[in-house]
Protein backbone atom coordinates (compact mmCIF):
# COMPACT_ATOMS: atom_id res chain seq x y z
CA UNK A 1 0.00 0.00 0.00
CA UNK A 2 2.81 2.42 0.80
CA UNK A 3 4.30 1.81 -2.67
CA UNK A 4 1.00 2.80 -4.23
CA UNK A 5 0.90 5.96 -2.11
CA UNK A 6 4.50 6.63 -3.05
CA UNK A 7 3.72 6.32 -6.77
CA UNK A 8 0.67 8.53 -6.38
CA UNK A 9 2.70 11.17 -4.53
CA UNK A 10 5.47 10.93 -7.14
CA UNK A 11 2.95 11.40 -9.93
CA UNK A 12 1.39 14.36 -8.13
CA UNK A 13 4.85 15.89 -7.74
CA UNK A 14 5.48 15.43 -11.47
CA UNK A 15 2.11 16.97 -12.38
CA UNK A 16 2.78 19.93 -10.10
CA UNK A 17 6.25 20.36 -11.58
CA UNK A 18 4.84 20.18 -15.12
CA UNK A 19 2.20 22.79 -14.28
CA UNK A 20 4.79 25.09 -12.68
CA UNK A 21 7.23 24.70 -15.58
CA UNK A 22 4.44 25.43 -18.05
CA UNK A 23 3.63 28.65 -16.21
CA UNK A 24 7.30 29.64 -16.09
CA UNK A 25 7.77 28.90 -19.80
CA UNK A 26 4.61 30.81 -20.71
CA UNK A 27 5.69 33.87 -18.74
CA UNK A 28 9.23 33.80 -20.13
CA UNK A 29 7.87 33.43 -23.66
CA UNK A 30 5.58 36.44 -23.27
CA UNK A 31 8.41 38.63 -22.00
CA UNK A 32 10.87 37.33 -24.60
CA UNK A 33 8.48 38.22 -27.40
CA UNK A 34 7.78 41.60 -25.81
CA UNK A 35 11.51 42.36 -25.64
CA UNK A 36 12.03 41.38 -29.27
CA UNK A 37 9.03 43.42 -30.37
CA UNK A 38 10.15 46.46 -28.37
CA UNK A 39 13.57 46.32 -30.00
CA UNK A 40 11.87 47.32 -33.27
CA UNK A 41 9.29 49.66 -31.76
CA UNK A 42 6.36 47.24 -31.60
CA UNK A 43 4.68 45.18 -28.90
CA UNK A 44 4.24 41.44 -28.54
CA UNK A 45 0.62 41.52 -29.72
CA UNK A 46 1.72 43.28 -32.91
CA UNK A 47 4.39 40.70 -33.71
CA UNK A 48 2.15 37.76 -32.81
CA UNK A 49 -0.52 39.15 -35.15
CA UNK A 50 2.13 39.30 -37.88
CA UNK A 51 2.92 35.65 -37.14
CA UNK A 52 -0.76 34.73 -37.37
CA UNK A 53 -1.10 36.52 -40.70
CA UNK A 54 1.97 34.69 -42.01
CA UNK A 55 0.55 31.34 -40.88
CA UNK A 56 -3.01 32.22 -41.88
CA UNK A 57 -5.14 30.20 -44.26
CA UNK A 58 -4.13 32.39 -47.23
CA UNK A 59 -1.36 34.78 -48.25
CA UNK A 60 -3.59 37.61 -47.04
CA UNK A 61 -6.28 37.62 -44.37
CA UNK A 62 -9.02 39.98 -43.29
CA UNK A 63 -9.09 42.03 -40.11
CA UNK A 64 -12.24 40.09 -39.18
CA UNK A 65 -10.37 36.80 -39.43
CA UNK A 66 -7.62 38.18 -37.21
CA UNK A 67 -10.21 39.37 -34.70
CA UNK A 68 -11.85 35.93 -34.67
CA UNK A 69 -8.63 33.97 -34.10
CA UNK A 70 -7.24 36.31 -31.45
CA UNK A 71 -10.41 37.25 -29.61
CA UNK A 72 -9.38 40.89 -29.89
CA UNK A 73 -12.10 43.38 -30.73
CA UNK A 74 -12.26 44.64 -34.28
CA UNK A 75 -11.28 48.06 -32.92
CA UNK A 76 -8.16 46.63 -31.28
CA UNK A 77 -7.24 44.79 -34.49
CA UNK A 78 -7.70 47.99 -36.47
CA UNK A 79 -5.28 49.80 -34.15
CA UNK A 80 -2.75 46.97 -34.45
CA UNK A 81 -3.01 46.98 -38.23
CA UNK A 82 -2.73 50.77 -38.31
CA UNK A 83 0.54 50.56 -36.32
CA UNK A 84 1.87 47.77 -38.51
CA UNK A 85 0.86 49.55 -41.70
CA UNK A 86 2.46 52.79 -40.52
CA UNK A 87 5.71 50.85 -39.99
CA UNK A 88 5.34 49.31 -43.46
CA UNK A 89 5.13 45.78 -42.07
CA UNK A 90 1.68 45.05 -43.46
CA UNK A 91 -0.32 46.44 -46.30
CA UNK A 92 -4.07 46.54 -46.81
CA UNK A 93 -5.25 45.50 -50.25
CA UNK A 94 -8.80 45.74 -51.58
CA UNK A 95 -10.32 42.59 -53.03
CA UNK A 96 -10.52 42.97 -56.79
CA UNK A 97 -13.88 41.22 -56.99
CA UNK A 98 -15.48 42.86 -53.93
CA UNK A 99 -14.11 46.34 -53.23
CA UNK A 100 -15.72 46.34 -49.76
CA UNK A 101 -13.44 43.52 -48.65
CA UNK A 102 -9.94 44.44 -47.50
CA UNK A 103 -7.13 41.94 -47.11
CA UNK A 104 -4.04 42.37 -44.98
CA UNK A 105 -0.75 40.88 -46.04
CA UNK A 106 2.72 40.99 -44.54
CA UNK A 107 5.49 42.71 -46.42
CA UNK A 108 8.22 40.12 -45.91
CA UNK A 109 10.99 42.56 -46.80
CA UNK A 110 10.03 44.70 -43.77
CA UNK A 111 10.66 41.86 -41.32
CA UNK A 112 14.44 42.17 -41.75
CA UNK A 113 15.05 43.83 -38.33
CA UNK A 114 13.42 40.88 -36.55
CA UNK A 115 15.21 38.12 -38.45
CA UNK A 116 18.54 38.09 -36.55
CA UNK A 117 16.81 37.82 -33.18
CA UNK A 118 14.47 35.03 -34.24
CA UNK A 119 17.30 33.21 -36.04
CA UNK A 120 19.41 33.29 -32.85
CA UNK A 121 16.53 31.83 -30.86
CA UNK A 122 15.93 29.24 -33.58
CA UNK A 123 19.55 28.12 -33.56
CA UNK A 124 19.61 27.83 -29.77
CA UNK A 125 16.36 25.87 -29.91
CA UNK A 126 17.78 23.49 -32.51
CA UNK A 127 20.89 22.91 -30.39
CA UNK A 128 18.62 22.05 -27.47
CA UNK A 129 16.34 19.63 -29.31
CA UNK A 130 19.28 17.84 -30.95
CA UNK A 131 19.83 16.27 -27.52
CA UNK A 132 16.56 14.31 -27.82
CA UNK A 133 15.94 11.04 -29.64
CA UNK A 134 13.41 10.81 -32.45
CA UNK A 135 11.05 8.97 -30.09
CA UNK A 136 11.35 11.76 -27.50
CA UNK A 137 10.86 14.43 -30.15
CA UNK A 138 7.72 12.66 -31.35
CA UNK A 139 6.36 12.69 -27.79
CA UNK A 140 7.26 16.37 -27.34
CA UNK A 141 5.55 17.21 -30.65
CA UNK A 142 2.44 15.28 -29.65
CA UNK A 143 2.34 17.05 -26.29
CA UNK A 144 2.77 20.50 -27.86
CA UNK A 145 0.11 19.76 -30.49
CA UNK A 146 -2.34 18.73 -27.79
CA UNK A 147 -1.51 21.72 -25.58
CA UNK A 148 -1.93 24.04 -28.58
CA UNK A 149 -5.30 22.48 -29.45
CA UNK A 150 -6.40 22.75 -25.82
CA UNK A 151 -5.30 26.40 -25.67
CA UNK A 152 -7.13 27.14 -28.91
CA UNK A 153 -10.27 25.48 -27.56
CA UNK A 154 -10.12 27.37 -24.27
CA UNK A 155 -9.54 30.66 -26.10
CA UNK A 156 -12.59 29.97 -28.27
CA UNK A 157 -14.70 29.36 -25.13
CA UNK A 158 -13.52 32.63 -23.55
CA UNK A 159 -14.18 34.56 -26.77
CA UNK A 160 -17.62 33.01 -27.13
CA UNK A 161 -18.56 33.79 -23.51
CA UNK A 162 -17.35 37.38 -23.84
CA UNK A 163 -19.25 37.91 -27.08
CA UNK A 164 -22.35 36.37 -25.55
CA UNK A 165 -22.15 38.85 -22.64
CA UNK A 166 -21.61 41.74 -25.07
CA UNK A 167 -24.69 40.84 -27.09
CA UNK A 168 -26.82 40.54 -23.95
CA UNK A 169 -25.42 43.70 -22.39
Amino acid sequence: MSTRKGRKAHRQDLLTRLWDLGRIMSTQTVFLHQAIAQSVGLNATDTKCVDLILRGPHEAVTAGWLSNVTGLTTGAVTHILDRLEKRGIVERVRDTSDRRKVFVRVRQDRLEPLIPQYEAIGKAYLRLVEEYSDKELKLICEYLERVSALSESELAKIISARRSREYKG
